[in-house]
Order: structure tokens, then C-alpha cells, then sequence
């Protein structure tokens, strides 16, 4: 029994460390619930038991598995010297992943797909509308919690870091969206369709292969933390090698998942099945072209 119970590294110490990090971490998932009813502006037992909006439900789904990977990325670091040092670095960090999750809705909405009201057709009960939030906001979260676990999350310089990175990201899956966009209108200007104007209809296949596509990025992206080193004496060059690495690693796995996508759909016109047939079994194997992809980086160099 001795030699057993030496294999176990956990001290009392460290066990308070964890009993106040998960509760910090509870505390903010459960803070989601008020704050899902002050921006749908009903309470959220009304919203999913009573009027059944099932896209509402998808929303709130992808903010707790975000805010989840994101406090994920606080946790893993060094723990605070004092109790009350980790608490305020815990709940520093908690209040900017929940900045970080109203700040990408915003970007998302009012930039990235800013023809459609994504809030608002959620409201709707549109499933696809919350197929689309929920993979943005877990998107975010993962490239987040790399770049806290490379920046060392027990520091305020790396929460500042970690807040560049966020904006770095943004403009990284921005990108993403405007390139999937720009592909789906291309492919489908005879008929007049246009990639938002889909989501607004509903199109739940298109909605799948989108967000598959940007959360495979989102995946490959966090690969970068594993080939680029972070040093604080030349933070800037760091970051710039960040931004580079990223750059490539978003076009190797953009290129890779269209090789992939041949190979394991052939003669699919998958435009058609998707944009025109609504087609979900297509956007959902499309769909998991991308994450896969996204894994393969991630086992790779992550």
C-alpha cells in the first residue's frame, strides 16, 4: 500500500490549489446562466423548456464547453505562490474568457457575417444560426487556451499576451470566414445564393461544414504553441513567429483537408449537395475532413 500511495503526487497543498480552482471555475460556467437570460432577455428555463428553442440550447452549449477549455488553459498553469494570488489570477483570467466569449459573438456577428444577425435568429429558433455560434465560441476558446498554456498562465504579462493572441485570432478566423464565403457564393452566383444567406434559411449541412471547417482550424492553429518558443526578453519576435507559423499552418490545412476531401469523397459535387440538397450527412463528413485534419496538427507538432 505504501509503495501505491507513492506513485500519487497530489500534497494537501495542491489539493486546496484544485478545490479553488474548480471552484472559480464552476462559479463562471454557472454565471452563463444569468447571463444567457439578460442577453435573450427571458429566462432561460422559459427559453429551452417552454418555447423548445433548440438553437438557443446550441448556443449555450458551445459558451460551456468554451468557457470549460479556456479555464482548461488556466488551470494547467504554474499555481499562484499565495492562495489569494491564484484566486486573483483565476478570476482575472475568468473575467477576460468571458470577455473573450462576448467579444468574438460581437466580431462574429457584426463583422465576419455581418449580413445576418446571428443573436437575432437564434431568438428565432434557427438551428443552424446556433450551430454556427457555438463552433465560433468554442473555436476561439481553443486557440485561447494555447496561447495561455505557451505564455504560462500565472502571470499577468501572459494575460496580457494572451489577450493579443485572442485579437490575432479573431483576424485568423475572420479570415477563415470570409475564404469560405467567398468559395460558396463563387460556387453558387447562377442560383444567387450567397453562404449567410443560407445560414439565415436554416441550411444546417452548410451550417456543419462551415464551422467544422473554421474549429479544424482553430485546431491546427494551436499546433503553433507547440513549434514556437515563447520568450518574454524578445516577447515581440515571439509573437511574430506566432503569426507567422499560424499563417502557414492555416493554408497547409486548408490545402490538406481539399486533398483529403477528394480522396474520401470522390465524384461527391459536394457544392451542390450541401448548398443546393441541404444535404447534412455530406456537411457533417466534410465537416470532420477539417477537425481531423486539425487533430493530425495537433498530434503532430502540439
Amino acid at each position: 500500500m505504501e509503495n501505491l500511495t507513492q506513485q500519487i503526487i497530489l500534497s494537501d497543498a495542491a489539493l486546496t490549489y484544485y478545490a479553488i480552482d474548480f471552484v472559480i471555475l464552476m462559479g463562471f460556467m454557472a454565471a452563463l446562466r444569468i447571463l444567457a437570460s439578460s442577453i435573450a432577455g427571458i429566462s432561460l428555463s422559459e427559453l429551452l423548456a417552454k418555447h423548445d428553442n433548440f438553437a438557443a440550447g446550441i448556443a449555450l452549449a458551445g459558451a460551456i464547453v468554451a468557457v470549460a477549455v479556456l479555464m482548461m488553459g488556466v488551470v494547467a498553469g504554474d499555481a499562484g505562490t499565495t492562495y489569494i494570488e491564484e484566486i486573483t489570477l483565476m478570476l482575472s483570467y475568468g473575467v477576460a474568457a468571458m470577455v473573450f466569449m462576448s467579444l468574438t459573438r460581437i466580431i462574429f456577428d457584426k463583422v465576419g457575417l455581418r449580413q445576418v444577425s446571428i443573436h437575432d435568429e437564434i431568438m428565432k429558433g434557427n438551428v443552424a444560426a446556433g450551430v454556427v455560434d457555438a463552433f465560433n465560441l468554442i473555436a476561439t476558446a481553443i486557440i485561447i487556451r494555447a496561447a495561455m498554456s505557451w505564455v504560462d498562465g500565472s502571470t499577468f504579462l501572459g494575460l496580457a499576451v494572451v489577450v493579443a493572441i485572442f485579437l490575432l485570432s479573431q483576424i485568423i478566423l475572420l479570415l477563415a470566414t470570409l475564404y469560405r464565403s467567398a468559395i460558396f457564393n463563387q460556387r453558387h452566383k447562377d442560383i444567387g445564393k450567397t453562404l449567410q444567406g443560407e445560414i439565415q434559411d436554416g441550411n444546417i449541412a452548410l451550417a456543419l461544414r462551415f464551422s467544422g471547417y473554421r474549429l479544424g482550424l482553430a485546431l491546427a492553429v494551436t499546433a503553433t504553441s507547440g513549434v514556437v518558443i515563447y520568450d518574454p526578453g524578445v516577447l515581440v519576435f515571439s509573437v511574430l513567429a506566432w503569426v507567422l507559423m499560424a499563417v502557414v499552418i492555416f493554408i497547409s490545412q486548408t490545402l490538406l483537408s481539399i486533398v483529403l476531401r477528394h480522396i474520401l469523397l470522390p465524384k461527391v459535387n459536394v457544392a451542390e449537395e450541401v448548398g443546393e440538397q441541404c444535404n447534412v450527412a455530406i456537411g457533417s463528413i466534410e465537416a470532420a475532413i477539417y477537425i481531423g485534419i486539425g487533430f493530425t496538427f495537433v498530434g503532430l507538432f502540439a
